[in-house]
């Protein structure tokens, strides 16, 4: 008894777990370029989240730009920037998820 018990305990957990194995179905470069190719639309009971962790720079460090730009550092000390919104006197504000302003 307490074996069936704990095998029908069991089961639910391991339907879970199983759900949790998504992966890409297309290559990176797949998705970029004028015309992206898109995955069909993929129906789950608990949706699949991935969220790429904020890395900052190197000291001195900056990305390589495309020929005739420049990168600079616009802010620094953000912990989770989402939105920039550039007002009209030029002034910029930058917003986190929940919506306040940092």
């Amino acid at each position: 008894m307490r074996k069936t018990a704990f095998t029908l305990a069991l089961l639910p957990l391991i339907a879970l777990l199983s759900a949790c194995g998504e992966y890409a179905r297309l290559p990176a470069q797949a998705g970029t370029g004028p015309s992206p190719e898109l995955p069909p639309p993929n129906s789950t009971l608990i949706p699949t989240v991935n969220i790429a962790p904020a890395v900052g720079w190197t000291d001195g460090a900056t990305p390589t730009p495309a020929a005739d730009m420049k990168v600079t550092a616009f802010a620094e000390g953000l912990d989770h920037p989402r939105w920039l919104y550039v007002l009209p006197n030029g002034d910029v504000l930058a917003f986190r998820a929940s919506g306040v302003a940092e």
